[in-house]
């Protein structure tokens, strides 16, 4: 799996988010970057559901977001209630305030697998073999 989605405003600016989806055969990752609005639910939605339907474990990598909408969070959270359903697990991967400090506020911080960084969730999913560098390809 190695799509990349990119959504860039006009002229020089930054991109506004960025979705990349990635794995091995042992994990599906979703790496997503950037300011997760209103815009980005949408896309968001489609590539979390899509990472559940691979029937893998799947690492939700929130480490580059600067700012995540309450519609964003809430995507995480069906993601994850998801593949709780289909016995998958679902790891959120965060140290950022602007995800976790929202997460809170919602109560979500409790009900969902939040971890500190990939290498944390590696060893969550289980998954002894990889390295987060494994993930990089």
């Amino acid at each position: 799996m190695d799509v990349f989605r990119s959504h860039e405003l006009a002229g020089d600016q930054p991109p506004p988010f960025s979705l990349a989806t990635l794995g091995t055969d042992e994990v599906c990752v979703v790496r997503m970057a950037g300011e997760l609005d209103m815009i980005a639910v949408r896309e968001v939605s489609a590539t979390l559901e899509a990472a559940v339907g691979s029937g893998l474990p799947v690492l939700a990598d929130a480490t580059e977001v600067r700012f995540c909408s309450s519609a964003v969070l809430g995507a995480l959270y069906t993601a994850h209630v998801g593949a709780t359903k289909s016995g998958q697990r679902f790891v959120l991967v965060t140290d950022k305030r602007s995800v976790l400090r929202p997460l809170g506020f919602l109560g979500l911080l409790d009900a969902m697998t939040v971890v500190p960084d990939v290498a944390s969730a590696l060893r969550e999913l289980e998954l002894w073999d990889l390295q987060p560098s494994d993930l990089d390809r």
